[in-house]
């Protein structure tokens, strides 16, 4: 089933959306669950929600929130926390367009608009959005972005998320930058260099997480440096539950293999933790397209409960 979630007519279509139910065997428990409000496509295995998908945010992004450890009732995404409240769960957004800032609302004119979008739910268990976005400075479309996300979810729970991004510059230079990245005293990388798909972790002491990349470095070490994939393992407190979360970089992805955004902190926040995962193409230089010229980026995240 295919629903159409143009920009303007967003809520109208969303009420049109219904309950996907559908087992392919009987121990199949898989089962798509729509709000009608807001148009979110959630999966539930043995009615525990494994992952949901929101078409659209008061600033225009879609999100996925909540992003749970498979089979349980342990949220890994934080929405909206009191220290960072454009934060939404698992989302993409850039940080500067030619200078706009698009990453905090409300400064600088930067707009993130969904000009259409398709959900699709399938009978085989599989989901797919297509979404075509703007981002606009006062009503001038700077860059247009064509957005495929896929999302797979075993019988088990276990899911994968693909995400498919092309960017293209409207009829001038567009420059894709973000925060100067800097080093604090420890020679960590500490400030800056956030942009692009992110994940925000649910705080601390609730969960504890380590970080891992494909060289072995870990938790702050692996932020800033090169790596094809970062593997995350949560650890819920209260039930013990664990689950391993892997970033995959694409070999065919410009800058390959990324640079990391990686914040990995029990103390920050007074004591809440802070602890955020993204490929970040723009860590250490800004990315600059030509006009009408694109660029894309491709990027596979996967969720496996492992006790």
């Amino acid at each position: 089933m295919t629903k159409h979630l143009p920009c303007r007519a967003y809520l109208t279509v969303s009420l049109g959306l219904a309950l996907f139910s559908h087992a392919a065997r009987a121990d199949d428990t898989r089962r798509f669950v729509t709000e009608p409000s807001t148009g979110a496509v959630s999966m539930q295995v043995k009615d525990k929600t494994c992952w949901t998908y929101v078409p659209q945010s008061k600033e225009g992004k879609p999100y996925f929130h909540p992003l749970a450890i498979p089979g349980t009732d342990d949220v890994l995404t934080s929405f909206r926390p009191s220290d960072h409240a454009w934060h939404l769960g698992f989302w993409f957004s850039w940080k500067f367009i030619n200078g706009c800032n698009f990453w905090e609302p409300g400064t600088n004119g930067g707009a993130t608009r969904v000009l259409a979008q398709t959900v699709m739910p399938s009978d085989d268990k599989a989901f797919l959005t297509e979404a075509t976005l703007a981002y606009t400075v006062k009503d001038k479309e700077l860059v247009r972005e064509k957005r495929i996300v896929r999302v797979t979810t075993e019988p088990n729970g276990n899911y994968a998320i693909e995400w498919d991004s092309t960017f293209t510059a409207s009829d001038a230079e567009a420059v894709l930058s973000c925060t100067p990245s800097q080093k604090n005293k420890a020679g960590n990388w500490a400030s800056g260099g956030y942009a692009g798909l992110m994940w925000r972790f649910a705080d601390s002491p609730a969960f504890s997480y380590t970080y891992t990349n494909a060289a072995g470095l870990c938790d702050v070490k692996t932020c800033g440096e090169p790596s094809d994939r970062l593997e995350i393992v949560a650890t819920a407190r209260t039930s013990g539950a664990k689950a391993k979360i892997t970033f995959r970089d694409r070999p065919e992805n410009p800058r390959h293999p990324t640079p990391w955004f990686a914040r990995h902190s029990t103390t920050d926040h007074k004591g809440r933790g802070y602890y955020v995962v993204g490929p970040s193409m723009i860590f250490h230089e800004p990315l600059k397209l030509a006009p009408r010229t694109s660029v894309r980026f491709r990027y596979t995240v996967t969720v496996e409960r492992l006790e």
